[in-house]
């Protein structure tokens, strides 16, 4: 009988030892993470694809533009973080994107005023015509 007892005992341990460790919700965890990583793979290289093409730029500007409409950077202050990163970023871009400009302008002007100082080709420099032989008269 006490052999029985003890045998009880031991069971009764283990089986308060698995009620302990919560499998159903430990599994269930698992297979969330599992299927959260391989939709987000299965998700990832269609966005590639897509955006592949896309210059920086315009990458940026979809990016501030669907932060902007949703307010959503300014749920932790990560994420306003990088919000202000990515406006000094594209300030930095527009402010490249208009030295480029302007040099370019600048290019063109000195070229048009340097092309106005030299006169358009001409023929070469000819002798004016001799005038014909005096004769007797």
């Amino acid at each position: 009988n006490k052999h029985l007892e003890e045998r009880l005992d031991s069971y009764g341990a283990r089986l308060y030892t698995l009620k302990n460790l919560d499998i159903p919700q430990q599994v269930s965890k698992a297979v969330d993470e599992i299927i959260t990583d391989a939709v987000d793979w299965a998700i990832q290289d269609p966005l590639q694809n897509r955006f592949r093409d896309l210059l920086e730029a315009d990458m940026k500007e979809i990016l501030h533009q669907r932060m902007l409409e949703t307010s959503s950077y300014k749920a932790h202050e990560d994420h306003m973080m990088l919000y202000e990163a990515l406006e000094k970023s594209r300030n930095r871009d527009h402010t490249d994107e208009l030295l480029k400009d302007l040099a370019e302008a600048r290019r063109k002007k000195k070229k048009r005023r340097d092309s106005s100082k030299t006169p358009p080709r001409s023929p070469p420099h000819q002798p004016p015509p001799t005038p014909p032989p005096a004769g007797p008269s």
